[in-house]
């Protein structure tokens, strides 16, 4: 396969122009920087968006997720569900709280927390269960759900990445007790660094704001222990612009999604992602695995071969059980997460952003192609190019002049 050097595709790209920037002058101008106007209109607006009655705004999803765990009393001799194969901060959140992380498989269709595994893994210490929209696709809550009500345990959504995903008729985050948010560059809306808590339990958000801020009260009335995790009003305010483009993001993503899903799923050993319906992924990831024996190239390989042609790819997640830094809890062997192994074996996320040009959406198919050798497997369509197929789902007119790749 002949080497491209002139072409460079990143894996994210955070979708700015002037109103951002303008926002956030505004802010310096006001000279009002955290905590201010900007915060609680950012607040107000993303709980009007969700539907739900408190959002609480701090300055990162992982913060996010140990103002959650503190604001229900979770703590030292407690123990917290998490999937086996998600970003870090869903499982030290609750080190750092002093309870105990312990992991649950997960399944390979949503790659979130399998539900079978998870009932299997309460024990009476179990004091929260953290599943994950893993990718922006929902998990199986309905199952996860019943597995809480069951026992009592609350629920605490990781949906870092699905903005505006939704599970039947209900949005990420707001099914549990309580949902977590993040606004890092490779998300569907971002602040630079942020996060959100959403809830409709007055209690657990009383709490949350005052964890965030000191444990104060009023101003220095300090009643509990709290930290130092606010939000800065120039964040609040690029968080204000993004809130009006994340609608339109999320529907491009998942328009590139189905123009790599059309053109990568016939190939042989490449796993598309799961779609329960168009509305469950917003596809901040577009995330597939590799089966080494029927595509004739390994995941590591073929993550070579796209770096190769100037196509940024990355395995997210690795199985949390093989990080040294949860061996001291005994977290378990790779036979007890299976799924979780296969999927750390074999997944790559390739680019996605809703600013990705005709050109760029073409290269990576063609690169993920010409890495597995596709010549005696599925070509793409006579005459047809990735661009023109988002289009098509789109229902825009077609320019019969785009060029095949």
């Amino acid at each position: 396969m002949d080497r491209v050097t002139n072409i460079r595709v990143p894996l994210a790209k955070p979708w700015f122009d002037d109103r951002e920037a303008l926002a956030a002058s505004e802010v310096v101008k006001s000279g009002w920087l955290f905590m201010g106007p900007q915060v609680r209109e950012f607040e107000a607006q993303f709980a009007a968006m969700l539907g739900v009655k408190h959002a609480i705004a701090v300055n990162s999803g992982s913060s996010a997720l140990l103002v959650t765990l503190l604001a229900m009393g979770i703590g030292p001799g407690d123990e917290v569900l998490v999937p086996d194969m998600t970003f870090i901060s869903t499982a030290s959140c609750a080190l750092f709280a002093g309870a105990t992380p312990r992991f649950v498989d997960i399944e390979l269709k949503t790659y979130g927390m399998d539900p079978a595994d998870l009932e299997s893994k309460v024990s009476a210490r179990t004091r929260a269960i953290i599943p994950v929209h893993y990718a922006g696709q929902t998990a199986e809550m309905s199952a996860i759900l019943r597995v809480a009500e069951k026992y009592g345990i609350p629920v605490i959504e990781d949906a870092a990445e699905a903005q505006l995903s939704r599970y039947g008729n209900s949005y990420a985050g707001s099914m549990g007790r309580a949902g977590i948010f993040s606004f890092t560059p490779s998300k569907p809306m971002t602040v630079g660094e942020g996060g959100m808590i959403v809830t409709g339990d007055d209690q657990l958000a009383e709490n949350a704001r005052l964890v965030r801020n000191f444990g104060d009260a009023d101003k220095f009335s300090w009643v509990r222990l709290g930290y130092n995790f606010r939000m800065m009003d120039i964040q609040a305010a690029i968080g204000i612009c993004q809130l009006r483009k994340v609608a339109e993001a999320v529907r491009i993503r998942r328009l590139i999604a189905r123009a790599y899903t059309d053109q990568l799923a016939g190939i042989p050993g490449i796993i598309t992602p799961f779609v329960r319906s168009a509305e469950d992924a917003n596809f901040q990831l577009y995330t597939i695995r590799v089966n080494k024996k029927a595509a004739g190239i390994s995941r590591d390989r073929l993550m070579q071969s796209l770096a190769e042609q100037g196509v940024a790819s990355r395995l997210y997640y690795p199985a949390l059980h093989r990080a040294p830094v949860f061996s001291r809890l005994n977290p378990g062997m790779d036979a007890s997460f299976p799924s979780a192994c296969a999927f750390a074996d074999s997944a790559v996320s390739l680019p996605l952003y809703p600013t990705m040009t005709e050109e760029e959406i073409n290269h990576v198919i063609r690169s993920v192609k010409g890495a597995v050798d596709s010549a005696p497997k599925r070509q793409l369509k006579p005459g047809a190019s990735p661009m023109r197929v988002l289009r098509a789902c789109d229902g825009e007119q077609v320019d019969s002049s785009l060029p095949s790749p």
